[in-house]
């Protein structure tokens, strides 16, 4: 015979177990991910971020041809 409410409480304590796997595999994602920056930001001396460039001004848009 099975047995319900041994189902139920193996259920939950797998829900939870899983939950805590999550939660921990991804804090060790974060510092390594942290780490592995400053690692990089010792060893090149910049933060890693690509540099963005600035965007143009509104304006009227000029044409290249001649007005006479």
């Amino acid at each position: 015979m099975k047995n319900p409410a041994m189902g139920l409480w193996l259920s939950a304590a797998n829900s939870a177990a899983g939950f805590w796997m999550g939660y921990s595999a991804n804090a060790v994602r974060r510092q390594q991910r942290a780490m592995l920056a400053e690692m990089t930001k010792a060893a090149t001396g910049t933060t890693g971020k690509p540099k963005r460039r600035k965007p143009r001004p509104a304006g009227k848009a000029t044409s290249k041809r001649k007005t006479r």
